[in-house]
């Protein structure tokens, strides 16, 4: 295949074999080194988030295996598509570093010799045609002009924070592509749709043009995930921290910190809530309120141990009862 991209698989370090869990483990690892807040190197941060996007895509995957690129634009014909539909690739300009969205025909739009299938099923339902009684052989209806849909990849934090991103979409029939300032609220969530009215396809003989519907993506961030407005992270402790508890700074979502207890005796799984320290909750009706920050707790065991660490452990063991299984 000619490559026409990076190799993602250098980049993350993983064979081309790697299954979905080793590239998962790969990012994470290097994200953590490389990530602009540990103090990383942010050109490097990029390329670890793109190849991860690509790798971790199961259809962009199968296009970069084949092809050596995910963008569908740069494939020789007859490597995607086929009847009923084609897939176009637009790369978007302005903020978000030249980040390639992709629209595809929806519903059948499209087709071989730019045959509308969408307007013919449409005609058959409304009894146009030979079985019905509204004749139009000059094609004079006015028909409106068809969405388009785009997705939009922002950051764990340009979603947290909330961003103005200028976006340039190419619209077929157009003459010159449309450059939109797209605002991305704080406390945007994965799959949050925005609507532009009349920014779509073009409409038919006079018809209105379609929407432009723009839906957002958040890329992972090496240790906060989301659900909905809750933000939640993994804290990692050892096992004398359990047993006995710790007080453990934490970092939030909002570039802080914040000071936990971890009561003693506490187990693996545990989750510690700080109220009010996720993200905006843009579905409430109260323009102040926020979801909450969720720490798991996650027990670790020592692999390695030395003298000091073996010697308390088995001292531990030793005046601990037998009797801690049920059976």
């Amino acid at each position: 295949m000619a490559a026409t991209a990076p190799d993602y698989y250098k980049t993350l370090g993983v064979p081309r074999t790697a299954s979905q869990d080793e590239i998962k483990k790969a990012f994470r690892k290097l994200a953590r080194t490389h990530h602009p807040d540990a103090g990383g190197d942010e050109t490097k941060f990029k390329e670890i988030n793109e190849a991860y996007e690509v790798l971790s895509d199961e259809k962009k995957k199968a296009l970069y295996d084949q092809y050596g690129t995910a963008n569908e634009s740069q494939i020789p014909w007859g490597g995607q598509g086929g009847a009923g539909g084609f897939s176009y690739e637009d790369i978007f300009g302005g903020a978000g570093g030249g980040s390639t969205y992709t629209y595809t025909t929806g519903g059948g739009g499209g087709g071989f010799g730019g045959i509308d299938w969408s307007d013919i099923l449409d005609s058959i339902r409304h009894g146009e045609g030979a079985f019905g009684t509204d004749w139009d052989f000059g094609g004079s209806r006015a028909r409106k002009g068809q969405d388009m849909s785009v997705q939009l990849d922002v950051t764990f934090d340009e979603a947290f924070n909330g961003i103005t991103k200028r976006v340039t979409v190419r619209i077929p029939g157009k003459s010159e592509s449309d450059t939109i300032e797209v605002k991305v609220p704080a406390g945007a969530r994965e799959g949050g749709r925005l609507r532009y009215k009349g920014r779509g396809g073009l409409g038919e003989n006079g018809g209105e043009a379609g929407d432009l519907l723009i839906t957002t993506h958040i890329t992972e961030h090496p240790y906060f995930t989301r659900d909905k407005a809750d933000v939640l992270v993994d804290l990692p402790i050892n096992v004398a921290e359990a047993a006995l508890g710790a007080s453990i700074v934490v970092p939030t979502p909002d570039g802080k910190k914040v000071r936990v207890k971890v009561p003693a005796g506490t187990q693996d799984g545990k989750v510690l809530t700080v109220k009010g320290k996720g993200a905006k909750d843009i579905k409430s009706k109260d323009k102040d309120a926020f979801g909450d920050l969720k720490i798991k707790v996650r027990v670790e065991t020592p692999a390695d141990m030395n003298d000091e660490q073996r010697k308390a452990m088995e001292d531990f063991l030793a005046a601990t009862p037998e009797a801690v299984r049920p059976w």
